[in-house]
């Protein structure tokens, strides 16, 4: 097991080398997109209350309304279609088969979650033999797990040497390695497997690969780093974990306040009944975390309280009105994760909220704002792929006998574009018929508007013209078969 989820790592990366502030922050994103953001939620609570309520309200944590991973899935649609690439000097795609495996774009999916959610994602790179077929295998990366990376002066955006954190297995067992690779010097590049015991690093390099030698090496010598940093937006500098704290948290907040509107439903929206001149049965005292003690008396409707008077003259007891309107609350906290999902980077017309009783309380994304979120995406998926495959190519040539180029700029990728759901269609085309009725659009403008995919007017008129062609084709057949009749 190469990338272990956070609920399953071992203390000492927790305790030790989760305290630089970057990682703590990207493996808190990393926790909210795989839904194990629970006990962050329980020290927001224990942020925000008294510890005797704070107590309480830890008991059964809400963690349902996770606004940051339900915002980041919408936007991450990127590689739901597989992208085509074409390669200088190759004609045919099955020739890209060897760095372009099946399973390459489905992971590009997850890798393109994170990257959106921690604004940085790294893919690992190696030359797989599995399966008696030889090709490039990817892994991807989440950064929180890179407890080091250095860039140089000329690209400070692309690592050249990293430290990953990795589980892996030794006599049995999961072990915590730290593995480290540098080309910084490519005369003398580094490759190192170190376990942590009693607080110091012992290299384990030999025990694990059965060799000190630097693994990967292109057909001129050159040392290969077999990572890629991809980045959510272009940028100078490696990370940028802190970008969209807002909307992180602000989650774990939102968590806490359906937390707090659920007690609130239960113990506050009835009406509260109050003793005066009455003492009340004997509590049970509870003991809380720092020695603070509270007495509680629990009751249910079946319970039969019995009051003494402490006076000589009887006693009474009165009613509150309730606490909280449900209903109220539920607004408040909508509103509160509408004002939250603008700090995805989304315009508040993209946001549709929906409170029906088949979708409940969420946060919409119209297809137009997915669409822009994905062409603001496209430059750096583009940087990245090109230099994943670029990568991938020096591998397949050094270790495949390929002949594949090497150049990143040799690749070009083309994603697919988001189409137009079945309303928004209806409504664009009952538009542009009325525009055309009036002399205002062409049939060129009106495929581009039909068309997210096509890009300019000749890629438009290409498309009209085989669609023509094709009516023809047809109509000669039908004639064709009338004919023969």
């Amino acid at each position: 097991r190469h990338n272990p989820d956070p609920g399953e790592m071992m203390s000492s990366y927790y305790g030790t080398l989760s305290r630089s502030p970057r990682v703590q922050q990207q493996l808190l994103r990393d926790r909210l997109l795989r839904g194990q953001h629970e006990p962050d939620v329980l020290t927001e609570i224990q942020k925000d209350y008294a510890p005797e309520i704070a107590a309480e309200l830890q008991i059964n944590p809400d963690v349902s309304d996770n606004l940051f991973l339900m915002t980041m899935n919408q936007l991450a649609v990127s590689y739901d279609h597989s992208p085509s690439v074409q390669a200088e000097g190759i004609d045919d795609a099955d020739d890209l088969a060897p760095i372009i495996p099946p399973k390459l774009w489905p992971l590009c999916q997850e890798r393109d979650l994170i990257q959106r959610g921690i604004r940085e994602c790294f893919m690992r790179l190696d030359w797989s033999t599995d399966e008696d077929t030889e090709a490039v295998s990817y892994r991807v990366v989440s950064p929180g797990y890179v407890i080091k990376a250095e860039g140089t002066d000329s690209s400070p955006d692309r690592p050249v040497c990293l430290t990953e954190y990795r589980l892996r297995m030794r006599d049995g067992e999961h072990r915590e390695t730290f593995e480290t690779w540098d080309v910084r010097d490519p005369a003398a590049p580094i490759f190192r497997i170190e376990e942590e015991l009693d607080g110091e690093r012992v290299d384990m390099t030999a025990t694990y690969t059965d060799s000190t030698d630097y693994p990967y090496r292109d057909e001129q010598g050159t040392p290969i780093l077999p990572y890629v940093l991809y980045h959510a937006r272009l940028q100078d500098r490696l990370f940028d974990y802190m970008s969209g704290i807002e909307l992180v948290r602000g989650t774990l907040r939102l968590c806490v306040g359906w937390t707090s509107w659920w007690d609130a439903f239960n113990n506050a929206s009835s009406p509260q009944r109050i003793a005066i001149d009455l003492q009340p049965p004997a509590g049970t005292t509870r003991t809380l975390a720092g020695s603070r003690n509270v007495e509680t008396i629990t009751t249910s409707p079946k319970t039969i309280l019995k009051f003494e008077s402490t006076r000589d003259s009887a006693g009474r007891i009165d009613t509150y009105p309730p606490g909280m309107a449900p209903m109220d609350g539920v607004e408040a906290l909508r509103a509160y994760g509408e004002r939250l999902a603008v700090y995805a980077g989304l315009n508040p017309g993209d946001l549709q909220v929906t409170g029906g009783p088949q979708s409940g309380i969420s946060i919409i994304v119209s297809r137009d704002g997915q669409r822009r979120a994905q062409a603001k995406a496209e430059p750096v998926n583009k940087d990245g792929d090109a230099q994943l495959l670029a990568i991938a190519a020096r591998l397949s040539n050094a270790y495949g006998g390929t002949a594949l180029p090497t150049d990143e700029r040799a690749y070009s990728v083309q994603y697919a574009q988001l189409g137009l759901s079945q309303q928004e269609r209806k409504v664009l085309i009952e538009n542009i018929t009325a525009e055309q009725s009036l002399g205002l659009v062409s049939r060129v403008t009106m495929a581009r508007r039909l068309n997210p995919g096509i890009d300019s007017d000749q890629e438009a008129i290409a498309f009209l013209v085989d669609q023509q062609l094709q009516e023809r084709a047809l109509s000669d057949a039908l004639s064709l078969i009338i004919g023969e009749e």
